[in-house]
C-alpha cells in the first residue's frame, strides 16, 4: 500500500465512528472503478471517495520532499516493529529541502522512533495506548517528533507538519476538486448503493485554511450523496451544502 493510501485509509478510520454513530460496519478496499473504501453498513453498500484537500502548491512541493524522508523512515521502522502508529514530525523550514540527505535524516527519525516504543510498549499502561513527544531528538531541520498509538487503530500515518501562513478558504478551489470527482460518480456507482465524497484536510500546511465558515455558507454542485469534509487538525466532520449537477 502507498504512503498517500495509507494515510486516507488511516485518517478514513478515525472518522468512521462519526459517520455511522456507533452502528456496526465493516471496511473493504474495492479495486477500480469502485471508490476508495467501500462500507457495509444496515444492509447497504456506501462507497467513500477521499481525497486530500490541497489548497497551497508551493507548501505541497515541500511537503514532497518531507514526505520522501517519513516513507523511508517508515520502512526502516516497520522493519522491525509491526505497529501502526501515528507519527509527526515537526519539521524546521530549510532553504533547500532538495539537497538534504533524505536517507540519513529518514535513518534517524526511524531510530528515534524505535528507542520509543522500546521504552513505553511494554509498560502495562501503554498497553492499549500511548502518546509521546520526542524533544530530544537533534537535527537541524526538525524541532520534534510526536508519536501516538492506540490499539483500535489499523493504518500507520506518519505526517510532516511545519510552520506556515494559513490562507482563507478559497470556495472556487474547493468545487474544482468536486468537479473532477464528479466526473467519475457513474463508476462509484456501480458496486454500491450510494457514494460519499470525502475531503481529507491531512493535518499538513498544504490542506489547511482559515475563514471555515465561507464554506458551510456555500452551495456546491456534487453529484454524491454527501459532500463532507474531515478535519484532522479538529477531529471533526463538516457536511457541505450541495445541489446535483445538472
Amino acid at each position: 500500500m502507498s504512503t498517500k493510501e495509507s494515510r486516507e485509509l488511516y485518517l478514513l478510520e478515525r472518522f468512521l465512528p462519526q459517520l455511522f454513530e456507533g452502528n456496526s460496519y465493516s471496511l473493504s478496499q474495492p479495486a477500480p472503478p469502485l471508490p476508495d473504501a467501500l462500507i457495509q453498513v444496515n444492509g447497504r453498500k456506501i462507497g467513500i471517495e477521499m481525497t486530500a484537500l490541497i489548497l497551497n502548491e508551493q507548501a505541497r512541493e515541500r511537503e514532497a520532499n518531507q514526505d520522501a524522508i517519513l516513507t523511508e523512515a517508515q520502512r526502516l521502522f516497520e522493519e522491525q516493529f509491526r505497529l501502526p502508529l501515528q507519527v509527526t514530525v515537526d519539521f524546521v523550514e530549510a532553504v533547500n529541502w532538495r539537497n538534504i540527505d533524505r536517507k540519513s535524516v529518514a535513518a534517524l527519525v526511524a531510530d528515534a522512533v524505535g528507542t520509543c516504543v522500546l521504552e513505553v510498549k511494554e509498560m502495562p499502561q501503554y498497553l492499549a495506548q500511548f502518546d509521546v513527544r520526542i524533544d530530544t531528538f537533534i537535527h537541524s531541520h526538525i524541532q520534534h517528533i510526536s508519536v501516538f498509538y492506540l490499539d483500535t487503530l489499523t493504518q500507520p500515518c506518519w505526517s510532516p507538519i511545519t510552520t506556515f501562513w494559513v490562507p482563507e478558504a478559497p470556495v472556487e478551489k474547493i468545487q474544482e476538486i468536486i468537479n473532477r470527482k464528479n466526473k467519475n460518480v457513474s463508476g462509484y456507482l456501480s458496486g454500491c448503493d450510494e457514494v460519499w465524497l470525502l475531503l481529507l484536510e491531512t493535518g499538513s500546511p498544504s490542506s489547511y485554511f482559515d475563514h471555515y465558515e465561507k464554506l458551510q455558507e456555500a452551495t456546491f454542485e456534487s453529484d454524491f450523496s454527501r459532500t463532507l469534509i474531515g478535519r484532522i487538525s479538529k477531529g471533526e466532520l463538516v457536511t457541505l451544502q450541495t445541489k446535483r449537477v445538472l
